[in-house]
C-alpha cells in the first residue's frame, strides 16, 4: 500500500499510509488524513484506489486542488500517478512507496520546500495558493518550451505569461548576448498593456552589472535610500520602483538576462521568487542555446 508524503507546507516530512478504498483528506480531524494547513479546506479531497491505480477528487474546496498542470474540477475523478505533485492550499504532496525522491530536487529548486511560501513577493496576491500558482507557472513554462516555435515567438510568449501571472510587474525583458561575450545581441521586451504609456526597454547599467557578475540583482524599493548612487540616478529618471534581474545560465555558459520591474509602486521580491525565476531563466537559456545551434 502506498503512502501520501507531505513535501511542502506545515506538515512537511510527514507520511500517511493510504488505506484500501476511500481516503478523505482535509483540515478537520474527522478525515482519514488530517492536514494542518489553514489554506486547506475542512474536507478538501478524497483519494481512492481502483485496480492498483489511485484517483483523486476535489470536494469543492475553497482554494482548489492543482495537479498535472491544471486545477481539478470539483466532483470529477482524476487518476494520479506515483511521484506526481498535487497541491492543496499551501501543501504539496505526492503518492509513493518512498518519500517521492524524484520530486524533491524539483521542489527544492523552486523554493517550494521552504516554509516561506506565504510571504512570497511575486505571489502575495495569491497568498493562500502560492505554491499552486508556482507549480502552475512552472507547468506552463515547461509546456511552452517543449513546443515547436521560433526563438523570438517563444520568448515573447514567455514574457506574456510572466505578465499575466505577476499582476504587479509592469515590464519583462529577455536580453540575449553574443556568444562568449557580454555584448548585447538582442532584446525582446513586453509591457503590461499601455498602463500610463509604459515604454518597453530596460536600464542598461542594471543589465551590464548582472552580465558582468553573473549574479541576480534585486532592488525592492529604489526610494528607500539604500540603492547605490550609480544605479539610483538611472532608476529615478526612469521612474523604476523595483527591479529583479537574473542571469540566464545553461550550465556555465551565460546566455543573457531576464529583467523585470515595477514602475511607480515598489514591489516586494522574496528570496524564493529569485529561486523560482532563476530556474525558469536557466530553462530558457537551454532553449535559446539549442535554437542558436539549429539556426547555425
Amino acid at each position: 500500500m502506498a503512502n501520501l508524503h507531505i513535501l511542502s507546507g506545515p506538515d512537511t516530512g510527514l507520511s500517511f499510509k493510504l488505506k484500501g478504498g476511500v481516503n478523505y483528506i482535509g483540515r478537520s480531524r474527522e478525515n482519514d488524513i488530517e492536514i494542518k494547513d489553514e489554506t486547506v479546506s475542512r474536507r478538501h479531497l478524497r483519494i481512492f484506489k481502483k485496480s492498483e491505480m489511485y484517483f483523486v477528487m476535489d470536494l469543492g474546496s475553497r482554494n482548489g486542488t492543482f495537479m498535472n498542470g491544471n486545477y481539478l474540477a470539483p466532483g470529477i475523478e482524476v487518476q494520479i500517478k506515483k511521484n506526481e505533485p498535487i497541491a492543496i492550499g499551501m501543501t504539496i504532496a505526492g503518492i509513493g512507496n518512498e518519500a517521492c525522491p524524484p520530486l524533491l530536487p524539483l521542489l527544492d529548486s523552486l523554493g517550494l520546500t521552504q516554509m516561506t511560501g506565504s510571504s512570497s513577493g511575486f505571489f502575495l496576491v495569491h497568498k493562500e495558493r502560492t505554491n499552486q500558482k508556482k507549480l502552475e507557472l512552472v507547468y506552463k513554462v515547461s509546456d511552452l518550451l517543449q513546443r515547436t516555435s521560433s526563438k523570438g515567438d517563444m520568448l515573447e510568449t514567455l514574457l506574456d505569461t510572466f505578465l499575466v501571472f505577476l499582476e504587479r510587474i509592469d515590464r519583462a525583458v529577455f536580453v540575449l548576448i553574443k556568444p562568449g561575450t557580454t555584448e548585447i545581441a538582442q532584446s525582446i521586451s513586453k509591457s503590461k498593456g499601455n498602463r500610463g504609456g509604459i515604454p518597453c526597454g530596460f536600464p542598461e547599467k542594471i543589465v551590464a552589472r548582472v552580465l558582468s557578475e553573473k549574479k541576480p540583482l534585486i532592488i525592492n524599493d529604489t526610494r528607500n535610500g539604500t540603492t547605490e548612487g550609480e544605479l539610483a540616478g538611472t532608476l529615478e529618471i526612469e521612474n523604476i520602483a523595483s527591479v529583479l534581474c537574473i542571469p540566464m545560465m545553461s550550465f556555465s555558459e551565460l546566455v543573457g538576462v531576464l529583467y523585470m520591474d515595477s514602475l511607480g509602486t515598489p514591489y516586494p521580491f522574496a528570496k524564493e521568487d529569485v529561486i523560482l525565476f532563476a530556474d525558469i531563466a536557466n530553462r530558457t537559456a537551454a532553449f535559446v542555446l539549442c535554437e542558436n545551434l539549429t539556426d547555425g
